[in-house]
């Protein structure tokens, strides 16, 4: 068993063990050249912390027989539980401003499929994707924690919506700096491989584009001066596909005749592949890099 099949069972158990009042879904990381981990996120309906528990070394376990599927999925779920009782009751956590602006970071999800959400919240449309802005509680191996920034936290704080993305803008690429690796290592860990338009893209130069540990890392799209300094690299404009909320795929614009058909590509992996709640778009944009601007299309 490979462990994103292993990942997905586990998510299974969890989610029958846990109930409707949860979202289990997959995260995966990719650092460095030869090491990949995987993560189990645990998305409450009426909760604000969303933990990811990191799950590879259970999976070792497993391979060595030294744990069955039950007990990954109640270790995954003790995990889960230690890392809340940190943050047990939120009213306890020192949520001022000058406490927490040095964790605030944003992230990119889809404007239509969060529409709701957007209405309690502070956001900045960016596309057809809002800019979100959330407080980091902790990484580590295990888990991560994250606090959505609400209306009411933004009213507590007094402050604008503009000084929260300049606060994010400065904290986001620190707290999670930004890893680009190839489209080969992102297919197979996904299990992209069958998608009907890879012969013709095989041998297109495809970057992925994500965060040091594989969630929201999108967002690494709006790390300042990034996108231009690697147009300015290549010498191209760019084409850029959300993969999904975790990552992006670039390609330098070489051939301009295959934006329709990226465009098919990308609404197959978003059917076929990405969960809906971590679709980010079916668009695909244009870098252009003489201008520092994007298009939506040519």
């Amino acid at each position: 068993m490979e462990l994103r099949e292993f990942a997905g069972i586990v998510c299974e158990g969890i989610q029958k063990e846990m109930g409707e009042g949860f979202q289990i879904s997959v995260m995966s990381d990719v650092k460095g050249v030869a090491s990949d981990r995987t993560g189990i996120l645990f998305t409450g309906k009426q909760r604000c912390i969303s933990p990811a528990i990191f799950i590879d070394d259970l999976f070792a376990d497993y391979s060595k027989n030294e744990k069955d599927m039950e007990g990954v999925v109640q270790e995954v779920i003790g995990r889960y539980e230690k890392s809340m009782k940190a943050v047990h009751d939120i009213h306890r956590l020192d949520l001022d401003w000058e406490s927490c602006r040095k964790c605030v970071i944003y992230r990119l999800v889809s404007r239509h499929r969060n529409r709701k959400m957007l209405q309690t919240m502070p956001y900045i449309p960016f596309l057809d994707m809002a800019i979100t802005f959330h407080i980091v509680v902790g990484i580590d191996e295990k888990y991560m924690q994250t606090i959505k920034i609400d209306n009411k936290l933004q009213k507590q704080w007094n402050v604008s919506v503009e000084h929260l993305l300049k606060t994010a803008e400065n904290n986001t690429e620190q707290i999670l700096p930004f890893e680009i690796y190839d489209m080969e290592r992102l297919a197979s860990k996904h299990g992209y491989e069958n998608l009907p338009y890879e012969e013709e893209f095989r041998n297109t130069n495809m970057i992925v584009m994500t965060n040091s540990i594989g969630i929201y890392g999108a967002s690494a799209i709006l790390y300042p001066g990034l996108l231009e300094a690697l147009a300015q690299e290549l010498e191209r404009d760019i084409y850029v596909i959300p993969s999904s909320v975790h990552e992006m795929i670039l390609i330098p614009a070489e051939n301009k005749c295959v934006y329709e058909d990226l465009s098919l590509m990308i609404h197959e992996i978003n059917q076929r592949f990405v969960p809906p709640d971590e679709v980010l778009s079916d668009q695909v944009y244009v870098y252009i890099r003489e201008e520092n601007k994007f298009i939506t299309k040519e």
